[in-house]
């Protein structure tokens, strides 16, 4: 991959409890409507167990590996519902591509994702449009709400 920024991707999917949340649950969900995400991520390993995650509750997933990439999706009329967008990306990061891409009128809900949660960052993601921003993993437990709310 060259000169893309690396970075690691936790790979611990249990742990952590959510609100009412237990692991059983995530077994049981699957949404009612149709729902679209899109996983703006470079890191391989991250790519999979997001788009794996999304998939396995019935949302139907696209993924890019640049900023760039989805400013051209939204350009040419894509819409998501769910838009999960890494910190760290080559050339556009995640702030400036949540800020591109709303400026340009995408109305699904963004989630910025980071590895290393750090507040400026999360100030930053949320000043630039985001409506929240998350320390990797994505997990059941931060998915389910997040779609059932986009599902309603």
């Amino acid at each position: 991959m060259g000169a893309e920024v690396d970075h690691i991707c936790p790979t611990g999917m249990s742990g952590g409890s959510a609100e009412g949340n237990d692991k059983s649950e995530g077994q049981r969900f699957s949404c009612k409507n149709k729902l679209t995400a899109l996983v703006v991520d470079n890191g391989g390993v991250c790519q999979i167990i997001q788009t794996g995650l999304l998939r396995s509750y019935g949302v139907e997933t696209e993924v890019v590996e640049t900023g760039e990439a989805v400013v051209e999706l939204i350009a040419s009329g894509a819409t998501f519902n769910l838009i999960i967008i890494e910190m760290l990306l080559p050339v556009l990061n995640g702030p400036e591509t949540a800020r591109q891409i709303r400026a340009m009128g995408a109305q699904g809900k963004i989630l910025g994702i980071t590895t290393f949660f750090d507040e400026r960052d999360q100030q930053e993601f949320l000043a630039a449009g985001a409506d929240e921003f998350i320390e990797k993993p994505l997990s059941p437990e931060i998915v389910i709400p997040i779609i059932r709310g986009l599902d309603n």
